[in-house]
């Protein structure tokens, strides 16, 4: 059975294990181009992405949504490494295995694979924006990002925010040690806005809205200034803007229709 066919016949994403630890869940175009879109989801966040898998899948991306290790359905140790990590990981693993198995039925199926588009939401902002520079990432899409870990959102402050995903998500992100989530606020761990240097600000799309109260839009500016990155701010939206939206979705696909 062919690729194209299996996509048209099944209402679920193939699910996969890359790089021995990552599980994710994987739909395929109608036809493969050789775009592959990796989602990088926030945190809290539900694994549960089908809407936006098959959005993309839509738009021609063979659309890819890896759960960060430690957390949800993957192994290993959430934050041991930068979530970025995870990402790269990701792809090299789709570049050096072609030919996957959906660990559900274990049929196999192959990828096209030519480029990458990487789209992250809030925590997940870091993890594609720090990996711009891969040779086979061409556009970056980042929406209500995290860019700096010390400029903290009146609704969640870092604290707070931490304890709610510890005793509100069980074992869901499973650090090694409690101080662990402390990383996130060293300048050289997951803080796009003290990394720049390692950043390709000419691959990247960033949207916010200028009234969220979780995720302060502030440093988009400083970081836009720093690499020369696109912005778009909406005047409203909060921390709830969805790129599946027509009026965002258009203005994300003029930018990754840029040469």
């Amino acid at each position: 059975m062919n690729s194209n066919t299996m996509k048209k016949d099944r209402k679920y994403p193939f699910r996969v294990r890359l790089a021995g630890e990552i599980v994710a869940e994987i739909v395929l175009p109608l036809r493969q181009t050789g775009k592959i879109a990796v989602i990088a989801t926030g945190l809290p966040s539900s694994p549960s992405k089908g809407e936006l898998l098959h959005f993309l899948a839509d738009q021609g991306y063979v659309a890819v949504f890896p759960r960060y290790r430690g957390t949800w359905e993957s192994e290993g140790i959430f934050l041991k490494h930068s979530p970025a990590r995870d990402i790269v990981d990701t792809i090299d693993a789709l570049v050096s295995e072609p030919v996957l198995r959906d660990l559900a039925t274990g049929q196999s199926f192959s990828l096209r694979v030519k480029t990458f588009h990487l789209f992250g939401f809030s925590f997940g902002g870091p993890a594609v924006i720090l990996n711009s520079t891969h040779l086979l990432v061409s556009k970056v899409v980042a929406v209500s990002p995290v860019l700096d870990w010390t400029k903290e959102g009146e609704d969640e402050p870092f604290e707070k925010h931490v304890s709610f995903v510890t005793t509100g998500f069980g074992g869901v992100y499973r650090v090694e040690h409690k101080n662990d989530w402390q990383k996130l606020r060293r300048p050289d761990f997951y803080n796009p806005l003290t990394q720049t240097g390692d950043i390709d600000g000419r691959k990247i799309f960033i949207i916010h809205a200028r009234d969220d109260r979780v995720v302060p839009y502030e440093p988009v500016l400083e970081f836009m200034t720093e690499t020369n990155a696109t912005v778009y701010l909406k005047p409203h939206g909060d921390h709830h803007l969805r790129l599946t939206h027509r009026f965002l979705w258009n203005k994300v696909a003029a930018f990754l229709s840029r040469r």
